[in-house]
C-alpha cells in the first residue's frame, strides 16, 4: 500500500529512535477518542531527507522510499498490524539538501495495553539491516470519567480548507516529531482533548485550564510559563495552544493540561516530557535570602562542611537553578545562606514536613555512599549514585565482572520511571580495577544514548576499528546482548 508523504520544515534533532549511518527517523504517538468511532491512536514518523537513498522514477524526479510496518500485540494476539510503503516528495537535483518528510496514521484500536513494535527500512539502500522500536502503548478511555487523549506536539497548522489526513478540528495540524527544542526554535505548540466534561461537572456550565511547565526531575511549576484558559463543559473540549519558550533555560520539562473545577480543585492531570537546549538563557536567581530559618530544622546545621556535604547531595534530584547554585554557590556561600537553600529546598517538596522528606532521603544517600563510593569520590557522585537517588531502587541489577572480552559491567532494569516503562542502565567500568562504574547507555529520557554501547563494553581486549562499526553481540562469552534484552 502506498502512503502520501507530507513535507516536514522543521530540523529533527531529538534523539534518534530509528537510526545508523544513513537512515534517520524519528516516532511519537498519541491516543484519541471519537464519539463515532471509539479509541484511535495517531502515529506519526519523520524521517530526515539526506539520511535516505533517492533513486529516479518513471517521473523522471528523485524520490525516496521507506518500508514501515506497525504491529500492535495484546499478550500473542495480534490486534492490529500494517505494512505500507513511505513516498518521499519528488525532487529534480540530487545536489541539494533532500527534504525531511512524516507520515500520520490513524489507527482505530480498542483501549487495552499493547506491545508495540515498529519496523522501518530503506528501499533503496543497500544495506540489508532493519530497525525495529519497541514499546508498550495504552489505549485508554474510561466512559463517564474525566478523561485526556494524548499530547500532540505541533510544529505548524493552517485552517483546513480541504479535509485531509491532517485536519482536525478545523485545522491542518502537522506534527513535531521530537521531544527536542534547539534554541532556534522558540515556541512550543500543541494539541490535545479532554472527553467527558459534561459528565463529571453536571451542575457547573463552565471549567478552568491549566497549562504550564515544570521542571521534570523536581516537578516545579515554572511561574513565567503558566497559564490558565475558562472553557464551556462539553463531551469532547478542545486545548489548542502555543507558549513561548525564548526564555525557557536548557533542561529537561514537562508540558503540563490540567482540568480544574471552577474552585480551582485538580480533577486530572496530563503531561509530556521535552528537553530544551538554550544556551545563555538562565531561570531567576533563587530568592532565598529573605527566608526566615529560626527555629527550623534547618538551623541546627551549623558545620559547614557538613551542611555543604549534604547540599552537594542535591544535585541528583535538584532542578538546573538549584544545580547552579549547588555548584557555583556551595563553596563561596556563607553558612545562613546554606541554611536558607537547604530549608527551601525541602519545603519546596513538603511545604508540611520538610525535615522528614530530607530524612528519607538522607537514607538513600547513605545507602548509595555506602554501596557505591571510591577512593575519591562519595557515592551520591558517582553515575549508579545519581542515577539511584534520582530514580529510585531498580526493579533488577545484572552483574558481570569476568566475561573474557567485556570490561566489568552492571545493567540497571526499572519497569517504570513516571510514565516510561521497561528502562534500562547500563554501566561500566573501563579501568578494570576499582569499583567506579559509569553510565555508558540508557534508554530513558534525558539520559546518555550510545548507540555503540556494545562495542565500548567489548574493546578490552578487542581492537575496533572506529567507533560508526554497528553495534556486534557475537563476542565469545558476551552475555550483555541477552541480558539487555532479558532484564
Amino acid at each position: 500500500m502506498k502512503k502520501i508523504f507530507f513535507i516536514l520544515i522543521s530540523l529533527f534533532l531529538a534523539t534518534t529512535v530509528l537510526s545508523n549511518n544513513s537512515l534517520s527517523a524519528y516516532f511519537s504517538y498519541a491516543p484519541f477518542y471519537s464519539e463515532r468511532n471509539g479509541t484511535y491512536i495517531e502515529t506519526y514518523i519523520a524521517v530526515v531527507g539526506n539520511s535516505v537513498v533517492f533513486k529516479k522514477n518513471k517521473n523522471d524526479m528523485y524520490q525516496a522510499s521507506i518500508q514501515i510496518t506497525m504491529l500492535f500485540k495484546n499478550g500473542d494476539d495480534i490486534k492490529e498490524f500494517r505494512k505500507y510503503n513511505l513516498f518521499s516528495p519528488e525532487v529534480e537535483d540530487t545536489l541539494k539538501n533532500f527534504p525531511n518528510f512524516i507520515d500520520l496514521q490513524r489507527i482505530s484500536i480498542p483501549k487495552g495495553n499493547y506491545n508495540f513494535e515498529l519496523t522501518i527500512s530503506d528501499n533503496y539502500s543497500d544495506s540489508t539491516q532493519n530497525f525495529t522500536l519497541s514499546d508498550i502503548i495504552t489505549v485508554d478511555y474510561i466512559e463517564n470519567d474525566l478523561c485526556f487523549s494524548g499530547i500532540e506536539l505541533v510544529d505548524k497548522f493552517s485552517k483546513t480548507k480541504k479535509q485531509n489526513m491532517l485536519s482536525k478540528s478545523g485545522f491542518d495540524i502537522v506534527p513535531y516529531v521530537s521531544n527536542f527544542y534547539p534554541n532556534n526554535v522558540e515556541k512550543i505548540a500543541f494539541y490535545t482533548e479532554i472527553y467527558n466534561v459534561n459528565k463529571v461537572l453536571e451542575d457547573s456550565s463552565d471549567f478552568l485550564i491549566n497549562y504550564y511547565i515544570e521542571t521534570y526531575h523536581s516537578r516545579k511549576a515554572l511561574h513565567d510559563f503558566n497559564h490558565f484558559e475558562r472553557q464551556r463543559v462539553s463531551s469532547i473540549n478542545i486545548l489548542f495552544k502555543k507558549m513561548p519558550i525564548k526564555k525557557l533555560p536548557s533542561g529537561n520539562y514537562n508540558l503540563v493540561a490540567e482540568v480544574r473545577d471552577r474552585n480551582n480543585n485538580l480533577l486530572k492531570t496530563k503531561k509530556i516530557f521535552f528537553q530544551r537546549s538554550n544556551p545563555g538563557v538562565e531561570l531567576n536567581p533563587l530568592d532565598v535570602e529573605s527566608i526566615d530559618i529560626n527555629g527550623t530544622f534547618a538551623d541546627n546545621f551549623t558545620d559547614i562542611d557538613i551542611l555543604a556535604d549534604y547540599i552537594s547531595s542535591l544535585w541528583s534530584i535538584a532542578d538546573p537553578t538549584e544545580q547552579k547554585f549547588i555548584k557555583n554557590q556551595v563553596k563561596s556561600a556563607n553558612l545562613k545562606l546554606m541554611q536558607q537553600f537547604f530549608y527551601n529546598f525541602w519545603s519546596k517538596r513538603n511545604s508540611t514536613s520538610p525535615e522528614q522528606e530530607w530524612m528519607i532521603y538522607k537514607k538513600q544517600v547513605d545507602l548509595v555512599n555506602k554501596s557505591y563510593s571510591t577512593q575519591i569520590r562519595r557515592g551520591y557522585e558517582t553515575d549508579r549514585g545519581r542515577v539511584y537517588l534520582q530514580y529510585g531502587t531498580p526493579n533488577s541489577i545484572y552483574e558481570s565482572k569476568h566475561e573474557p572480552n567485556a570490561y566489568p559491567y552492571e545493567i540497571w532494569h526499572y519497569y517504570k520511571i513516571d510514565d516510561q516503562t521497561n528502562k534500562k542502565f547500563v554501566f561500566y567500568n573501563p579501568n578494570i580495577v576499582g569499583d567506579d562504574f559509569v553510565l555508558l547507555h540508557s534508554d530513558a529520557k534525558g539520559e546518555i544514548v550510545n548507540k555503540n554501547w556494545k562495542n565500548i563494553l567489548n574493546k578490552r581486549n578487542t581492537v575496533i576499528d572506529g567507533l560508526e562499526e554497528q553495534n556486534n553481540s557475537n563476542h565469545f562469552g558476551g552475555q550483555y546482548d541477552d541480558e539487555y534484552k532479558t532484564h
